[in-house]
């Protein structure tokens, strides 16, 4: 992998059709005083040359280190935190900000936006799908409110695709590996006519799974993608253009439910947990798969799968005025997301489905002015509007032994089983939102060399919606009456008829100033203040809204403070960079989320009074000969709750209703993060007329330990784990070919991507994926 520094000069203004640099060939060719290009601040700069924390990375180093998708990419950027334990349910955070790792509800928006040439992804799963055909991935740290259309009040992830080009071209890739890995992608573009060009990319990955269901010997996490991207590019004359960009994809897996890591036995006070889950299953007769994650086994018979589907239309227009430019990015997308999941994550008839799918869809307009050339003060000013609708459908569905499964012992066994088994819960959601936003930047080049950045901002959001739940099950007339009073007890804590609506409206204003300071080329040094806002959400779950257990189906908005130092410096003629950065924020109302153990896990939001990330940053680049190539980043976030008094309980504490959080690390974040790797190559002379060389690469990352749950049970506590990937081949400097072997997880680690306790007591955890190897041959033409 070429190290960032070394990335040939990639840029398409983000939204934009125009091309201001091409790469500059094979990755062994760019020079190593080249800087890459990026568009953070809407206008082509060296991002040596931006007063904000980025990473930016070009194609040839996604190609080559396999990074196709947001999980992949978080081995390269120690910040970024993706957890993905199916595609619904992702969390992306930066800087330990975001998307609480516990938090999945479709009422509450991401703190990161994930942009795709323009176009803001509302919902975590549209990031899941194959991101190839790429010209580069940015991922901007801190608020980035006052450039982007939606608010991105803890950061940015900024995907942008090839264009098409008025040069015929042509080629992709094919691998093979093990678990029957195949995957292949494939682009055409070229001319039209004189004044339109077209892009053509498909993408198709197939995988079996890794994890054995001893149910019915399948292999559940198999992967089957497939992604179609067309472009069309109308430059008909030198001031206009419009590029238009529709895509569809689908995915479909048979997943894999928790790997059982064994059982609470005792609360932390040592009273017994009455009715465990080795309890349950011994008295069903029921035998348990080894507690062993190495093993990789389940049991499960409800069929586990899940079906997703998405697809979008993109309109950008670019009109040169001269003096400014102005852009229009009109946009269509729609999200399915169709699971089908055991309710009870074992062979037994008692959680026949639990699920929720989605259909999402949204509209957004972004409409905005940059100024031209050079001057004393640089601008960009915009409007943006979003709508998005979400039809959810929640089910519970119970089968025939729920009763023996779910319910203490001591329970009658006829109210038992007329109460819960067969019995039906399903309900409906819609949260609706539209936002409205004005934003402008300018940057005032007060003298030679320095800087002032100010932005503002103002939201205007709503958000509205209803929960409408529904029960069906055996009659229960055959039951005395006081055991069907008992029934009803019983029913009413797995699921009843429940309505409500919910709404909330806000204006918000948001800002940021930045002073810079170029204190001679190669040093450049920053101060930033940002002011960003999370908008309110809505509590769309089986919650009550009146009552002992009466919970706000509303939740606050949350307020971010950010502070940030940093500087970037560029040594030896370009062929090293190092960066720092310091930061420190503030979370005023953070969102997070409650399990309500009393009423069998429901989940819904509430707000902490306060929350911190503080810590700092650390990028080098370096490329001392034409044949070394070597990156590392690391990372130290001290995130906590600085004020949680009134929190949720983990599930090992017993007597208590509030437990006191203040002081406690954040959920999801690692203290300590870091990435390091480089490339050797060496020459081997010419392959008929093509100058040919081979190559050795190497990446490592690192995580500290962390938890996955909001309460901070000890049963959700990540141990730390660090991953290995290598790569070695041959290939031309031209790109005709490269075929590359690869292996990634090459130690074949074992480490988790989430950990928790069920209210049965099961302890279970999400695995990350094993070693994996293969081979690529990958062309272009």
């Amino acid at each position: 992998m070429p190290a960032v520094a070394q990335e040939a000069s990639i840029i398409a203004d983000q939204g934009s059709g125009s091309t201001a640099a091409e790469t500059a060939g094979g990755g062994a060719e760019a020079g190593a005083g080249e800087d890459i290009l990026v568009t953070a601040r809407r206008r082509t700069e060296k991002s040596q040359d931006v007063p904000i924390a980025i990473n930016a990375f070009g194609a040839a180093q996604i190609e080559s280190t396999r990074t196709y998708n947001l999980r992949d990419l978080q081995q390269l950027t120690p910040s970024l935190v993706v957890t993905n334990t199916n595609p619904r349910n992702t969390s992306i955070n930066i800087r330990g900000l975001g998307n609480n790792v516990a938090v999945y509800n479709d009422g509450l928006e991401p703190a990161v936006g994930v942009y795709l040439d323009g176009v803001y992804l509302a919902r975590p799963g549209q990031t899941v799908f194959d991101l190839a055909d790429l010209e580069r991935i940015e991922v901007l740290r801190g608020p980035q409110g006052t450039l982007f259309g939606k608010n991105t009040s803890a950061g940015a992830v900024v995907v942008t695709t090839k264009q098409p080009t008025f040069d015929f071209e042509g080629g992709g890739d094919v691998s093979i590996g093990n678990y029957d890995f195949r995957q292949l992608h494939a682009y055409i573009s070229g001319p039209l006519t004189d004044t339109l060009a077209a892009r053509l990319f498909v993408s198709k990955t197939d995988r079996d799974g890794f994890t054995l269901n001893h149910f019915d010997g399948r292999y559940g996490q198999s992967f089957h993608d497939l992604n179609l991207r067309g472009q069309l590019l109308y430059k008909p004359t030198d001031r206009l253009t419009l590029r238009i960009i529709g895509d569809w994809g689908r995915q479909s897996s048979f997943t894999a439910s928790s790997i059982l890591l064994g059982a609470i036995r005792s609360y932390a006070n040592g009273t017994n947990f009455v009715n465990n889950y080795y309890d349950r299953a011994a008295r069903l007769g029921y035998t348990p798969v080894p507690a062993d994650p190495r093993l990789r086994t389940t049991d499960v018979d409800a069929d586990p799968r899940y079906r997703m589907n998405q697809h979008g239309l993109n309109v950008t227009t670019d009109l040169d005025l001269g003096a400014a430019t102005l852009t229009s990015v009109t946009a269509y997308r729609a999200w399915n997301w169709y699971p089908h999941n055991d309710g009870d994550s074992t062979s037994l008839d008692a959680g026949a489905d639990f699920h929720q799918s989605n259909e999402q869809k949204q509209v957004s307009q972004e409409l905005r002015v940059a100024s031209n050339g050079d001057r004393r003060v640089d601008y960009v000013a915009g409007l943006y509007y979003l709508y998005q609708s979400i039809e959810a459908e929640a089910v519970n569905l119970y089968g025939i032994r729920a009763a023996d499964w779910f319910l203490p012992p001591t329970t009658n066994a006829a109210v038992g089983a007329a109460a819960l088994n067969g019995y039906n819960v399903v309900s409906h959601s819609r949260p609706v939102t539209d936002s409205y936003a004005a934003f402008a930047q300018t940057v005032w080049h007060v003298v030679p060399g320095v800087d002032l950045t100010t932005g503002l901002r103002y939201t205007y959001e709503t958000k509205s919606g209803y929960f409408d739940q529904g029960a069906t099950g055996a009659s229960l007339v055959a039951l005395t009456p006081a055991q069907q009073a008992a029934a009803q007890t019983i029913r009413s804590r797995y699921g009843i008829a429940n309505y409500y609506q919910a709404e909330t409206k806000a204006g918000r204003l948001s800002g940021q100033a930045t002073l810079s300071w170029k204190v001679a080329e190669p040093l450049l040094t920053y101060v930033t203040y940002a002011r960003g806002n999370k908008f309110g959400g809505l509590n769309l779950a089986n919650i009550t809204t009146t009552g002992q257990f009466a919970a706000n189906p509303v939740i606050r908005p949350e307020t971010i403070d950010s502070y940030e130092a940093g500087a970037k410096t560029t040594w030896a003629g370009g062929r090293v960079t190092a960066n720092i950065a310091a930061f420190w924020t503030d979370v005023k109302d953070y969102q997070t989320t409650i399990v309500d153990i009393e009423r069998n896990g429901v989940s819904f939001f509430t707000n902490a009074a306060k929350v911190r990330t503080r810590g700092f940053e650390a990028d080098l680049r370096a490329a001392p000969t034409r044949w070394l190539s070597l990156y590392a980043s690391g990372t130290y976030d001290d995130a906590r709750y600085i004020s949680y008094a009134n929190a949720p309980c983990p599930i090992e504490i017993t007597g208590q209703a509030i437990c006191n959080l203040s002081g406690r690390p954040l959920p999801g974040v690692s203290k300590w993060a870091a990435s390091t790797g480089g490339e050797v190559r060496t020459p081997l002379g010419l392959t008929g007329a093509h100058d040919t060389e081979m190559y050795l690469g190497s990446d490592y990352s690192y995580r500290s330990a962390t938890n996955t749950s909001a309460s901070l049970s000890r049963y959700s506590a990540i141990p730390s784990y660090d991953l290995i990937n290598i790569r070695f081949g041959i290939r031309t400097l031209n790109g005709l070919f490269d075929i590359q072997f690869w292996g990634r997880n090459i130690t074949n680690s074992t480490y988790f991507l989430s950990r928790g306790a069920a209210n049965t007591g099961a302890i279970t955890g999400t695995l990350g994926d094993p070693r994996t190897y293969g081979a690529t041959l990958r062309t272009k033409f």
